[in-house]
């Protein structure tokens, strides 16, 4: 009934190799850089058609005056709504200035997998080009 070694060993040794490769990931994925990139309004505009254009600003304020283009990801919603969101593309966020609760927000979608995250300088207060 007890098993041999050999019996033992084709138990043991999968499930370390499983673990260790596992462990292997995880500290690959942790290590990323986890850096939001902040953008001027020019190399914003300039790149922005490379990835997904989200607006975190509230409906209301988002119906008034938006960023040609734009989606609408209320902060509060956004992290409820990124199985909208490809995570194979770059995310540009803009809100109304760039505050510290945008780069909270483009922290955590860095963590959730999305590749890289880029947050317009100044916000929207701060784009001269003509919005929608």
């Amino acid at each position: 009934m007890f098993l041999s070694d050999i019996e033992l060993s084709s138990f043991i040794l999968p499930i370390v190799l499983g673990i260790s490769i596992g462990l292997l990931f995880a500290l690959k994925r942790n290590s990323k850089n986890l850096k939001v990139t902040y953008l001027t309004p020019e190399e914003f505009r300039a790149n922005m058609r490379k990835g997904q254009l989200i607006d975190i600003r509230i409906k209301e304020e988002y119906e008034k005056e938006k960023i040609n283009g734009a989606r609408n990801f209320p902060k509060k919603e956004a992290l409820r709504s990124l199985h909208l969101l490809r995570t194979d593309q770059p995310v540009f966020i803009y809100a109304e200035s760039d505050r510290g609760l945008i780069k909270s927000l483009g922290r955590k979608l860095l963590k959730k997998g999305f590749p890289v995250v880029y947050v317009l300088i100044g916000g929207l207060e701060n784009w001269p080009y003509s919005k929608k």
